[in-house]
This record gives structure tokens, C-alpha cells and sequence, in this order.
């Protein structure tokens, strides 16, 4: 299993037993979303264009130097004192789902562009959904262990175990994690 199903798995699953108390009160189970936003900005300080890296330098001064990718294009319009903009979305939608509800196969959907101008910039966004099945649950650990429809078994720590007590062998859940980053590069002023 790859290791973009790993991390929809580890990070959907706990917010699925959360979800489980909602889906207990109610007998039409209501799907949890959490999700997260982070922008980040930085500073070009340098530009080697024979190794193709950056150096930027964030808020708070601490730089880093990155190697650029060759399918980024524009990479010589990049100057000192450019300004970088990276925006981070992340939404894992998490539902116990109805018994007797055929698992569905994990689907993956992915997309992206370059934005116009003389800078670099664009968007990249990717999707996956998986449906998985809660095969053991370990109360002392507490861990809840679960099938995915290819067949593989994983196992993973419940951070709040009382949420252990509102599920049980043989529930499924359904996984939807969505993660996007936009990048755009600004000139200095």
C-alpha cells in the first residue's frame, strides 16, 4: 500500500471514531470534517541557477535552500527579494457508514495548472477516498486495527479511546482526504 493511502488511513481514522458518537445518537450517521489552511510566505534571498535551488527566508529569519523542480517553469524570472506565497489546504471528511453499505474501492483524482505571467506559480489539488473496515479494536492500547478493500490490515492509535466504545468490529468507515497547495511568486517591491 502506498504511503498516500497510509496517511489517509492514519489521519482520517481517528476522526472516524469520533465520528462514531455522532453516528451512535443518530441512527443516520453524519459525516465529521475537519479541515486546515496554512499560508506561508518567504522571502528569495538567493538564486543558483546552475543547481536549480533557492534560498528563502521566512517571518521569523530562519532560511532554507531548495532544490526547484525542472517541471517548474519560469525559474529564471525568480529574483532576490521576490516574494514566495504557498498556500496549504487540507479536509479529511470521515463517515461511519450504515450497516449492510457495500465498501466502495479507493479512488484517487488529482489536477493542477500553472498560473499566467512572468513568475512561476500554480496549483496542484488531489483527492482520495477509501472505505475501510474496523476488524479488531484494542481498548488498552487503545488501537483500532482495519481492512481496506484490497485486502491489507493496519493498525493505528485512537487518540481519545472513550470514542472506542461507540464502534465496533465490523464497522465501516469512509475516508476522504483533499490537499491542495497553490504557489505563487510575487517581485519585490
Amino acid at each position: 500500500m502506498n504511503s498516500t493511502l497510509k496517511t489517509v488511513l492514519a489521519l482520517g481514522l481517528g476522526f472516524a471514531i469520533a465520528g462514531a458518537v455522532v453516528a451512535a445518537e443518530d441512527k443516520t450517521p453524519k459525516p465529521i470534517e475537519v479541515k486546515d489552511k496554512v499560508t506561508v510566505k518567504a522571502t528569495v534571498e538567493a538564486v543558483d541557477k546552475t543547481n536549480r535551488t533557492i534560498t528563502i527566508k521566512g517571518k521569523k529569519g530562519d532560511m532554507i535552500t531548495m532544490p526547484v523542480d525542472e517541471a517548474v517553469e519560469r525559474f529564471d524570472a525568480i529574483k532576490v527579494g521576490d516574494t514566495i506565497e504557498a498556500t496549504y489546504y487540507e479536509s479529511v471528511v470521515v463517515q461511519v457508514l450504515k450497516p449492510g453499505t457495500a465498501p466502495t474501492g479507493t479512488t484517487v483524482a488529482a489536477m493542477g495548472g500553472k498560473s499566467e505571467g512572468a513568475k512561476p506559480g500554480g496549483m496542484v489539488a488531489g483527492q482520495v477516498t477509501m472505505t475501510v473496515t474496523i476488524t479488531a479494536i484494542d481498548a488498552a492500547t487503545p488501537a483500532v486495527t482495519v481492512k481496506t478493500a484490497d485486502g491489507s490490515s493496519m493498525s493505528f492509535r485512537v487518540q481519545h479511546p472513550k470514542y472506542l466504545k461507540e464502534v465496533k468490529v465490523g464497522d465501516q468507515v469512509m475516508i476522504t482526504k483533499t490537499e491542495a497547495l497553490a504557489v505563487a511568486v510575487t517581485a519585490s517591491k
